[in-house]
């Protein structure tokens, strides 16, 4: 897939980009997960981030995502695209099931899932150029906060 068609799907957000009809389109019949048709990103989840601009000295941006289920910054992988853009990525796995002290085998079937598992993705474009190397990743209680100084 194309550099272009990946900024063209549902996982994207820009910020140059933000009063133009798809962008107004964007949040239609928003669903927690945002899950494209395209066949190369079937299956793939598309968390909602909030995107802040930090003024000031530090100046910058700050993504605030929630991936419940997502415990630790090792488990999320920051690739970057011309300076501008960013691809937060990963894997979440479904969290193990408390036995609640039974013994013996115990087998359980699913009935019913609404818990999302397996890979996620989300890319940014910023308005400037960002210092991809002073990237740092935070996260608790499965909200992912992503700090982004802009380019000096």
């Amino acid at each position: 897939m194309s550099t272009l068609e990946c900024l063209l799907h549902p996982h994207h957000i820009s910020l140059i980009d933000t009063h133009s009809l798809r962008a107004k389109l964007n949040h239609v019949g928003d669903a927690y997960y945002n899950v494209d048709g395209l066949p190369s990103h079937r299956g793939v989840l598309a968390p909602k981030f909030d995107v802040f601009e930090i003024e000031g000295d530090v100046g910058g941006w700050l993504l605030v995502g929630d991936l419940p289920g997502i415990d630790s910054a090792d488990d999320i992988k920051i690739e970057w695209l011309d300076g501008s853009t960013i691809f937060v990525r990963g894997k979440k796995e479904t969290s193990s099931i408390p036995t609640f002290g039974e013994t013996g085998s115990t087998i359980m079937k699913t009935v019913h899932k609404e818990r999302h598992e397996g890979l996620f993705e989300r890319s940014v474009t910023l308005p400037a150029k960002a210092n991809a190397n002073g990237t740092k990743i935070e996260v608790k209680s499965g909200v992912v906060f992503v700090r982004i100084p802009k380019q000096t």
